[in-house]
């Protein structure tokens, strides 16, 4: 039998806090340029706003995000689930595959898994994109 304790409002057991720091662990082991998920890249703020579960079959979650970025800064990742994104703030420049869009405030596009997404703020000002990321079953 698990012991449960409680931090904050959330109820951890021990293979939870093992899981997590699993997944802490692996993102500074692995590359952290390979995929948009696994880390920031310079110039660039991540934050994760919500993770709830989702009704849509296939898609047992959906995780809530945002990324800052810092005039010249840039990401580039092979997307692993399904996302539908939006610029909140400024101007970005988006390539997927080759396909290259200028986005600017309150502009969205989506992203399929396997497809390789290029974000760069090319902008004098910080850009924001938000992501709602469709998690796989």
């Amino acid at each position: 039998m698990a012991t449960k304790r409680q931090l904050g409002k959330v109820d951890l057991d021990r293979r939870a806090v093992l899981v997590l720091g699993l997944a802490g662990a692996s993102t500074l082991v692995f590359d952290r340029g390979t995929s948009l998920l696994a880390g920031e890249a310079k110039g660039t703020e991540r934050k994760v706003f919500k993770e709830r579960d989702s009704i849509i079959p296939g898609f047992p979650k959906i995780i809530l995000r945002e990324t800052t970025f810092q005039p010249g800064a840039s990401t580039k990742g092979t997307m692993k689930s399904a996302m539908v994104c939006e610029c909140t703030q400024g101007v970005l420049e988006v390539k997927v595959n080759d396909r290259i869009v200028a986005t600017q405030m309150g502009d969205i596009w989506t992203c399929a898994p396997g497809v390789v997404e290029e974000v760069a703020n090319k902008g004098s000002g910080p850009a924001k994109m938000r992501v709602f990321e469709l998690v796989p079953a």
